[in-house]
């Protein structure tokens, strides 16, 4: 089994490397490292149906120094950006790949070996400059590899500037270890994407695209408060670093707002979990999830920019067809990614310490030294907690039978309490899928109206430092659109404080 740990990394990473990483590693008792650079050309097959790929397994032949072998990976487990999945390797005589060669243990009963072995084909290559250094600790050893070249079709190319750490033996805590200290000294972030999955994304020609959350997490009746904690966890990092690499690769500003709904949901998650897992490492990450969602509230700007230019959103009769008013709003939005470029805090030294920490704790779960919480079923929380969250939420709100009303101000000052509460409804709402019913839809629809409310008050601000058309007139319809919008919200309002809890 190859455990591994995958950073992506600038250009410049050898001579960081050799003139940072290094001198600090080797200041530590009991640490040798060993140095050689390769050239390393590989080829990926699979056949064009791409029958291998569908089955999460990956085939290549290598050739390094006139040597040539087969590897197939098969489908494993990424947690947290900690790569596990089965490697077997074949030495060959040619470049030419064989799959007899390999054990008839690796392939599935309905595998056909020997029709794919005829079908296979070449699909991408990747050619690159490996720098691999061995460390040996006194807990263990650890391969770190430097790979920079690039994956290649007939049609395209991608660069590869990529750090891949293997555990050779001792504990999985040693390659983030090593990982901490590459933070401190350079730009790293962990990175979920594979050689062969970029590969695959040339050959396809498809970009990715934006991902939104499910529903609900994915949680069995059976699941201890580990368990969800640790799902909550991983689903959050997982979507974190998905969107990282979207926005790095496209600059598709949407990825953006994507990056901190997973940030906000990493937190949230901490936050409901740490009352029972009692643990002083989930309080240090709640406390940098503080202040890495505070580097990303410039984005509530970014999403009413979105709102207000969308040509299918609440706003579309008016604001796109108003040039003015759209090149003002583009001129804060490219403002807004200039002032606080994305691209710096995705790559910052807090955001790959977070995510390090997280990815960690998924693996050394510290809290068992500190609680015994952790073995308890979580629905046994989870009633609790989902009243306690929905309460706050309803003391805020006026009772239905009396004449109050929410006003503008008074539901922007909702959205905290109703996030977290929702936040907490996909957290633990699995647990009861024969009760929760449409309880959530009139609470989302408050909470998508309170984002409209935010971008009504953007858009008033830039109607007093844009100059439109019949501004008078303007100013009119933004008003009637509040107004409306607050009847709508009132009504929903009715409906989800009338609805019956769930849990």
């Amino acid at each position: 089994m190859e455990i591994e740990l995958k950073l992506a990394v600038e250009a410049n990473a050898l001579e960081l490397i050799e003139n940072a990483f290094l001198p600090k590693l080797e200041k530590q008792d009991g640490v040798y490292v060993k140095r050689c650079q390769k050239d390393v050309f590989n080829e990926y097959y699979d056949t064009p149906e791409q029958l291998l790929g569908k089955r999460k397994m990956g085939l290549r032949v290598r050739k390094v120094e006139g040597q040539f072998e087969q590897t197939v990976k098969t489908q494993g487990q990424v947690q947290g950006g900690l790569h596990q999945r089965p490697e077997y390797n074949v030495p060959l005589d040619s470049g030419t790949p064989d799959l007899h060669k390999f054990s008839v243990d690796i392939w599935d009963n309905d595998f056909d070996v020997t029709e794919v072995n005829r079908s296979i084909q070449k699909l991408f290559t990747t050619h690159f400059t490996r720098t691999q250094f061995d460390i040996k600790l006194p807990e263990g050893e650890i391969e770190l590899v430097l790979d920079l070249g690039e994956v290649k079709t007939d049609e395209d190319s991608l660069p590869i500037q990529e750090i891949e750490l293997e555990l050779k033996s001792g504990r999985p805590r040693l390659l983030f270890d090593i990982a901490d200290v590459l933070r401190e000294t350079m730009p790293v972030r962990v990175s979920d994407v594979t050689k062969a999955a970029r590969g695959y994304q040339l050959l396809t020609g498809k970009l990715p695209e934006v991902r939104y959350l499910p529903q609900y997490l994915a949680l069995d009746y059976k699941d201890t408060t580990e368990d969800g904690l640790c799902k909550a966890m991983e689903c959050a990092l997982s979507h974190w670093q998905y969107h990282q690499a979207l926005y790095l690769q496209t600059q598709n500003a949407k990825a953006l707002s994507q990056v901190r709904e997973a940030l906000l949901l990493l937190m949230q998650s901490v936050s409901l979990y740490l009352p029972v897992l009692q643990s002083d490492h989930l309080l240090k990450l709640h406390k940098k999830l503080l202040t890495i969602v505070q580097q990303w509230s410039w984005q509530e700007d970014l999403r009413s920019i979105h709102q207000l230019r969308s040509r299918k959103g609440p706003f579309c009769k008016r604001v796109p067809k108003n040039q003015q008013l759209v090149n003002y709003l583009l001129g804060r939005r490219e403002g807004l990614i200039l002032a606080y470029e994305p691209q710096k805090l995705l790559n910052s030294s807090l955001s790959a310490e977070v995510q390090l920490t997280t990815s960690r704790m998924l693996i050394e779960k510290p809290w068992r030294d500190q609680t015994d919480g952790a073995d308890i079923p979580v629905r046994s929380h989870a009633n609790g907690w989902l009243s306690q969250s929905w309460q706050t939420v309803m003391q805020s709100l006026p009772a239905l039978n009396t004449d109050s009303k929410m006003t503008n101000l008074k539901y922007l000052a909702l959205e905290v309490a109703l996030k977290q509460s929702l936040t907490n409804g996909f957290l633990l709402g699995d647990l009861f899928t024969d009760s929760r019913g449409q309880f959530r839809a009139p609470w989302l629809d408050l909470l998508q109206g309170i984002e409209e409310l935010k971008a009504i008050e953007f858009l008033k601000n830039a109607l007093i430092e844009c100059d439109v058309d019949d501004p008078l007139e303007f100013k009119q319809w933004v008003e009637d659109k509040s107004r409306s919008l607050l009847e709508v919200m009132e009504r929903s309002r009715e409906v989800a404080m009338q609805a019956e809890v769930y849990w």
